[in-house]
């Protein structure tokens, strides 16, 4: 009974919240900015960044300001929503425009002290060019929650949000001293410097917290999620071909292999306790590395794909080659994995890693299926040597040396020729060149 829709969510959040700093704002006041943070996050494309996570983050405090911060600082999102909020564009304007490469600051920004302080939280100047690389999304999203606060809230108060959504920028080597110095700057000290800095490091580390969540499979299940956020050919799950499949795990699976995990987490003094800050980052490179060695499994399953579908006809949607999607809605379709045989079992099988595989991770995505049937039949087969082995020479020739017949040739051939075989069996088009070419891999 206690359930609420994001929109009741997000407004009676803010509401709160707003009450208890003692703010005389207006409740319609209240309920327009609500409805404009929720109207941002419910842009199409949006699969992490959106109210879950949002809300999900401003109940994990009882600190005003905090909860106010974790409202807003995924509220722009440029790169995704292609373009800012519509709901947010009279914000925007005050404080940023658009420029070849990425936006500006203009010289109103600087004129005004709410958006000034909020230029230098960020370490930003009037003239700045801005790009989603360079903290874009959290400055703009900083602009936007000061802005629709510049009455209801004092500049400390203001200022203090600003900070905590700074601390949203993710994956920096030390940004906490950097924030600290420029707080400085804006004439904070003693006990309200420290306050703003604890503050903005709780709702930076609540942001990324699932890097250090226990259960592997709930870690990778946000970073699904992630996916189709930096790859738009994934919003039509039925359409996407094996290479746009093949390209959005590749980035990914580079972006994780070169993340420290010293920069996922960080801490202020006491906050958190160092305890919980070790614990983290442990359990954080113990992720990282399950998850790359999962995305470098994927990676090879999807690479034999692509050489299959290259050599007997080209590219082809994924949907297409492993069968029946679930969202067809029929639990009888034809689907690879059904003929897949046993070719007997792998001597260095990571059991982790195999029950991902095989299992799949925590929840379903709206681009693709729990399990891998393919990875785990492979990784089951030739284990993990071959399956890291293959994914290296998979990467030459996606860079260029070589092509798909060389590749497929250095492969084990029998559970190769299986998986053709398989997919002979459902795609009607292609059965006699997939048999065809596995009676030549295995020959």
């Amino acid at each position: 009974m206690d359930q609420r829709s994001p929109v009741h969510e997000i407004v009676n959040a803010l509401w709160r919240a707003l009450h208890t700093l003692g703010s005389r704002v207006e409740t319609t006041e209240i309920e327009r900015w609500g409805f404009s943070v929720h109207a941002a996050l419910s842009a199409t494309g949006r699969e992490f960044h959106n109210h879950d996570h949002v809300i999900q983050i401003a109940k994990a405090s009882e600190d005003p300001l905090e909860v106010i911060a974790a409202l807003y600082h995924d509220a722009v999102y440029i790169q995704v929503d292609n373009g800012p909020p519509r709901s947010m564009r009279a914000e925007m304007e005050r404080a940023l425009v658009p420029a070849d490469g990425g936006w500006r600051v203009p010289a109103s920004a600087g004129e005004h002290e709410c958006t000034a302080d909020v230029l230098a939280v960020f370490g930003r100047r009037v003239g700045d060019l801005v790009t989603p690389t360079m903290g874009l999304n959290e400055l703009a999203s900083a602009f936007v929650g000061c802005i629709q606060m510049e009455k209801a809230l004092d500049r400390h108060q203001r200022i203090a949000i600003a900070a905590c959504i700074e601390q949203t920028i993710p994956f920096r080597a030390d940004p906490v001293s950097e924030l600290r110095d420029r707080l400085v700057g804006l004439g904070l000290s003693g006990a309200d410097l420290d306050a703003t800095l604890c503050r903005a490091v709780r709702v930076g580390n609540r942001d990324v917290e699932n890097f250090a969540d226990n259960e592997p499979a709930r870690f990778l299940d946000n970073t699904w999620k992630l996916l189709p956020e930096s790859n738009p050919a994934l919003h039509h799950p039925l359409v996407y071909t094996v290479r746009d499949y093949r390209i959005a795990l590749q980035k990914m699976e580079s972006f994780l292999a070169q993340l420290p995990a010293e920069r996922v987490f960080h801490a202020w003094g006491d906050e958190p306790p160092p305890q919980v800050h070790a614990r983290r980052v442990a359990r954080t490179t113990g992720n990282l590395q399950l998850a790359v060695r999962y995305l470098r499994a994927k990676l090879y399953s999807i690479a034999l794909v692509e050489a299959l579908a290259e050599l007997t006809g080209g590219d082809v949607p994924l949907d297409y080659f492993m069968g029946g999607a679930k969202s067809v809605g029929r639990s009888d379709a034809r689907r690879i994995e059904n003929y897949l045989p046993y070719l007997g079992s792998a001597s260095d099988l990571d059991p982790p890693l195999q029950r991902l595989l095989a299992e799949g991770r925590a929840s379903e995505s709206s681009f693709d299926t729990k399990p891998s049937p393919v990875g785990a039949f492979l990784h089951s087969t030739v284990g993990e040597a071959a399956v890291m082995k293959g994914v290296e020479m998979a990467k030459r020739w996606w860079a260029g040396a070589g092509d798909a017949s060389t590749f497929l040739a250095g492969q084990p051939a029998q559970p190769v020729a299986a998986i053709a075989r398989a997919a002979a069996n459902i795609i009607e088009t292609r059965h006699d060149r997939l048999f065809a070419l596995a009676e030549r891999l295995e020959s």
